[in-house]
């Protein structure tokens, strides 16, 4: 066999070896095998193949290769950054089963800036009798109540007016309403319900105030929480 010959072969067996030893443990087999011909360097390098690290598995759509799970420390810090006083007894019993559900901004968290209220209503009925406005933004949401589709749930009927002119409108899908401060809205009747309604109010205000149309300003900064 002539040099040229031997040097092709040996080039055909480093290919065949490379080829295995990135192949898992049919890598390690060749690697022992083919470690007498090829040298050490060989060796090195097919270890090094080997021994490259893994990418961390992805445990969230959102994050890859995310930092560990803090251990944390133990106080009260921020205990004021939290609150538990929701419940309270439903106003209107048979039409909106009590108990009702409130966070009365400032007067529930002081410092707040929002104040919203939760409620689910069975039965038709009118909420607002007549138009008011206030100082600051609010949103309403009309969701059905059923989980976890809380829009393919909705089934009601709600005459809304909206503005100084009283412009009429009719909610029959899933809907969030956007007033801006100083918009007049209302009345507002729930005229129909097929399944109970999940009805929410969510106001850019430290506790709720409103200025109405024939009884002036009006505010509630606490409610009866149980």
């Amino acid at each position: 066999m002539g040099l040229k010959e031997e040097e092709e072969i040996n080039v055909q067996n480093r290919r065949g070896f490379f080829k295995d030893a990135v192949s898992g443990a049919a890598g390690a087999a060749a690697m022992v095998a083919a470690v007498s011909q090829l040298g050490v360097p060989v060796l090195n390098a097919a270890q090094a193949i080997e021994a490259k690290p893994k990418p961390k598995s992805i445990n969230s759509p959102f994050f890859v290769n995310s930092p560990e799970w803090p251990k944390g420390t133990e106080g009260h810090k921020y205990d004021h950054l939290f609150t538990t006083k929701l419940r309270e007894e439903s106003s209107i019993p048979g039409i909106v089963p009590g108990p009702q559900t409130y966070f009365r901004g400032a007067t529930d968290m002081p410092g707040a800036k929002i104040n919203c209220g939760w409620q689910i209503f069975t039965k038709p009925h009118k909420v607002e009798l007549e138009s008011h406005h206030h100082g600051h933004d609010e949103y309403i949401f009309f969701l059905g109540a059923t989980f976890p589709d809380l829009v393919g749930s909705f089934d009601a009927e709600i005459e809304f007016f909206l503005g100084p002119e009283y412009e009429r409108y009719l909610v029959t899908k899933a809907s969030v309403l956007y007033v801006p401060g100083g918009l007049e809205h209302n009345p507002c009747e729930i005229r129909r319900i097929g399944k109970p309604l999940f009805f929410s109010a969510c106001a850019h205000s430290p506790f709720y105030n409103a200025i109405y149309q024939t009884r002036g300003y009006m505010e509630k900064r606490a409610g009866n929480k149980i």
